[in-house]
């Protein structure tokens, strides 16, 4: 990040930065616009972080990687089943490219691709 704040001439908590792509957070998406770059290597990007790579969900997270959507899939039915299923399928290969960039990239990340199983533990979680 310091090598692109030199090359772009912007120093840490500088004013304003043009570029054509603005990507906040250097978690996993913020991570994926290095492929981005390589699409298009023309592209101007800044990639901006808070505090340091890692710091906000995807650290927080402790590298957890799951298909789940938030709030479960019927908190948004309605928009659906064929959304509600093409928003699923999306999640679940998103996993699969996090798999994908770590194998292309040589990085041992010690992925498991297992499953998940929820259980209710209270009669409120059975509701």
């Amino acid at each position: 990040m310091e090598r692109d704040r030199q090359r772009h001439g912007a120093a840490a908590g500088a004013g304003a930065l043009a570029v054509g792509v603005a990507i906040v957070g250097v978690g996993y998406t913020g991570l994926e616009t290095y492929y981005l770059a390589r699409v298009d290597p023309s592209l101007r990007i800044a990639v901006i972080e808070q505090r340091f790579a890692e710091y906000g969900a995807s650290g927080r997270n402790g590298g957890w990687l799951t298909d789940s959507i938030t709030g479960g899939r019927q908190q948004h039915a309605a928009h659906g089943r064929g959304e509600v299923g093409r928003f699923q399928r999306a999640m679940n290969d998103t996993v699969d490219e996090v798999i994908r960039v770590a194998a292309a990239e040589g990085i041992d990340a010690d992925i498991r691709k297992g499953g998940e199983f929820t259980v209710a533990c209270t009669p409120a979680q059975e509701a």
